[in-house]
């Protein structure tokens, strides 16, 4: 999935803030031709901190604050990678990240945030929980709002909450407990009878950098709640049971959390980032680290010399654009442009119950109609960033050459598929087989070609040398985990054999590059295969390396087996259970994701799976008595079942409804997303006898697999155990899938239940 540009610079963006969706977003809409993107970010399913109050009181679900960095990538054509950066060596341009290999890069942006410092109190670390980062927020408070729930329910007993920090995070938090616990317990009155909710502020009054109105109105609104305001109150320590404060005074209370003054985490500035006056990332008008020129930087996470601002995600969400453009005009060596943020911006506040304060300069406004504001401006910008297409894809050929149905269909597939979903149909692939004329050297004890997943070459002894070979396209934007994937996918033709892999060559197809790219990619990619081969105990030799459109990786395994201890495509009883080790959806999931409209969450499973070797599976198939096996991948698993069934002209029943799925795949298909392969796999409805459908899983038999699981078939009574020792083994998903009826039937038949 590279660009057809040569890549020659690398920009990498550290953090998935609100100013890195900008960036995502202009570089998804207008891309930089040789610039190659990186986004490291510890969440990929990031939280729009304007909507937090919203959801908290119950206003807005989950997914309505959240935005999934996962399609706006894919759109930008960015590689992707989930993990959280402890230091980068600015001398070398460099960053390692752990069980990775080093990431080179030529210029840089930092966005990832601010969070309370649990440090700066004593007892925060163990007895409170900050209000940042979000992810790790929301689970404390849903533990925290089901304790009160329960506390509270028919008049058991009181519930304490002390909220630490006078600002706007604390006051908005503050009225969503409030209005979360009105809903939740059903009451129609503004107090909460048993509830103890409590505000602490070491300032001499509530949102102090707002004016007086707005601050007046805000006090007196908690207090009409029932929530106590301590002003001048400022926290001594945390304890098991409560608060100390610094005048002597201690608040009981069942939970605490803090929103208090913004801190950075200590490694931007451990690795010699010039700091600010307040303790961030000092930047100039350009957004510029003033002591590294290749750094950029924004967001909370950054103060710029000479314009103090609050840190605030307006501020962020502002400064996403010019960010955006000067890492453009940087990697170009353009002029850059200056960034001068608003001396005042409009402070849109919740108060949980669908009702806000705005607050701006001198101005002050409250109801309904500022909360309508803040709803739309939320919900916009969660919609902006959450639906970015990627740019279509031109078909360069010119007009009268094709039909107007012929020129349709090549449209439809002009972004064509990556891993399996990039092979040949097996009908053409048979029918040049075919043609080709035979020979062999019958002293080697060579297997004709064209039916087992290897083939084999007799060694005497009754040993035999199993040989394989497979090749794909990348299906992802980072080279090392399109090298683990591919590794293990092309172990699994020696695996479906009931043997193990010796060694293998590899051949490595690299796009057009820069010298210093190129290299750095190809160590990725090799580094990836290696692991996986070193995980399955095969040795890597060597290889061979050529220039290609697109990123791609094969590999040429050997393994070794006795004889008669193989497992075969071919050898089936009737009555035999059919039993799948892995779930079905890679190829309309690649799909989607290479059109960015997977979800982060869909992808990171299927990757789980791919990534999870049949080494152990195999034996376990061995043990359990197989009499027949394949591997599930580019034709499918009704491809794949019917290159079993052929010897025998057997007649299987498949239960569509045991099928295992990945998450997203099923709504992929409902959504029309397939491979490029789907519909050739659908050929071998020809020999399927449709029960009662249509089914759900019905498509899911023609999807292409890319290090799918094995397929096998396993004698009636050993089959149920073999499955408990496949998902003892970690292949959770394996299940019992269908049996086999009768063999030496007129022609292959697959029943569908």
């Amino acid at each position: 999935m590279q660009s057809a540009a040569p890549v020659v610079k690398q920009l990498v963006l550290v953090g998935g803030g609100h100013s890195h969706l900008a960036v995502l977003r202009r570089f998804a809409m207008e891309p930089v031709p040789g610039l190659g993107l990186t986004l490291i970010s510890k969440d990929i399913l990031t939280p729009y901190s304007g909507a937090l109050p919203a959801y908290l009181g119950g206003r807005y679900r989950l997914e309505d604050m959240h935005i999934d960095l996962r399609p706006l990538a894919q759109a930008a054509n960015v590689r992707l990678i989930q993990a959280e950066v402890g230091s980068i060596d600015l001398d070398n341009r460099c960053l390692t990240l752990p069980g990775r290999p080093a990431l080179e890069f030529d210029l840089i942006s930092l966005n990832i945030g601010s969070q309370p410092d649990p440090s700066q109190i004593p007892g925060a670390k163990q007895h409170a929980v900050g209000i940042k980062p979000i992810s790790s927020f929301l689970e404390s408070f849903e533990a925290i709002r089901s304790d009160a729930i329960n506390r509270l329910q028919g008049g058991k007993s009181g519930f304490a909450l002390v909220i630490v920090g006078g600002g706007p995070a604390s006051v908005e938090l503050a009225f969503a407990v409030h209005s979360r616990l009105q809903q939740d317990l059903e009451l129609g009155k503004t107090t909460i009878s048993g509830l103890d909710l409590q505000l602490v502020s070491a300032d001499s009054e509530l949102l102090i950098n707002h004016n007086s109105r707005v601050r007046r109105y805000a006090l007196g609104e908690l207090q009409r709640r029932g929530v106590t305001v301590h002003l001048n109150s400022r926290v001594a320590e945390f304890t098991g049971s409560g608060v100390g404060l610094e005048n002597g005074q201690s608040l009981d209370a069942d939970a605490s959390i803090f929103a208090t003054g913004a801190s950075l985490p200590a490694w931007p500035l451990a690795c010699g980032l010039a700091p600010s006056d307040d303790g961030f990332i000092e930047v100039n008008d350009f957004l510029q680290s003033t002591s590294h020129d290749m750094v950029f930087a924004a967001g909370d996470a950054a103060s710029i010399r000479n314009h103090p601002r609050p840190k605030s995600g307006v501020f962020a969400v502002r400064a996403g654009k010019i960010l955006a453009d000067n890492l453009a005009r940087f990697a170009r060596g353009r002029r850059l442009r200056r960034y001068r943020p608003q001396k005042q911006a409009l402070a849109l506040m919740s108060m949980g119950d669908e009702r806000a304060i705005a607050s701006r300069g001198p101005l002050f406004f409250k109801g309904r109609l500022p909360w309508l504001l803040k709803d739309r401006i939320d919900s916009d910008f969660v919609r902006k960033y959450s639906r970015v297409e990627s740019m279509p894809v031109e078909l360069n050929i010119a007009s009268g050459l094709l039909g107007q149905d012929e020129e349709r269909r090549l449209r439809e597939h002009v972004m064509r598929c990556a891993g399996c979903g990039a092979k040949i149909a097996s009908d053409v692939l048979e029918e040049v087989l075919e043609q080709l004329p035979q020979r062999h050297n019958l002293n080697a004890g060579v297997q004709p070609r064209g039916f087992e997943d290897a083939s084999l070459i007799s060694l005497g002894n009754d040993r035999t040398l199993l040989q394989s070979v497979d090749y794909l396209k990348a299906f992802t934007n980072d080279p090392w985990l399109f090298g683990r994937i591919t590794a293990n996918h092309c172990l699994s033709d020696i695996y479906a054999m009931g043997a193990m892999p010796h060694s293998a060559l590899s051949i490595v197809g690299l796009p057009q590059s820069s010298r210093r790219v190129s290299r750095s990619m190809l160590l990725d990619l090799m580094l990836g295969c290696q692991e996986s081969l070193n995980e399955d105990q095969c040795d890597l030799l060597g290889g061979h390396t050529t220039e290609s459109a697109e990123l791609s990786l094969g590999l040429s395994v050997n393994g070794f087996s006795d004889s008669a201890a193989l497992l075969r495509k071919q050898g089936m009883s009737a009555g035999d259970r059919l039993l799948l080790t892995g779930p079905l959806g890679t190829g309309c999931l690649l799909a989607a994701d290479m059109r960015a409209q997977a979800a982060h969450s869909w992808m990171q499973e299927a990757i789980e799976h791919m990534l999870q070797s049949n080494r152990s599976a195999a034996e376990l198939l061995l043990n359990g008595g197989a009499t027949a096996c394949t591997d599930i991948t580019g034709f499918g698993l009704a491809g794949h079942l019917l290159e079993m069934m052929r010897p025998d002209n057997a007649m299987v029943e498949l239960e569509l409804d045991s099928l295992p799925v990945l998450s997203g795949a099923s709504a992929c298909l409902e959504r029309s997303i397939v491979s490029s392969l789907h519909a050739d796999n659908r050929q071998v409805l020809a020999y399927c006898q449709p029960g009662a459908l249509p089914h759900e899983h019905f498509e899911l038999l023609f999807d292409p697999q890319t290090a799918g699981g094995l397929l096998a078939t396993v004698p009636a009574d050993s089959a149920s155990a073999c499955l408990t020792a496949l998902q003892a083994a970690g292949y959770r998903r394996a299940a019992i899938i269908g049996q086999v009826q009768q063999l030496n039937q007129a022609a292959p038949a697959l029943m569908l239940k």
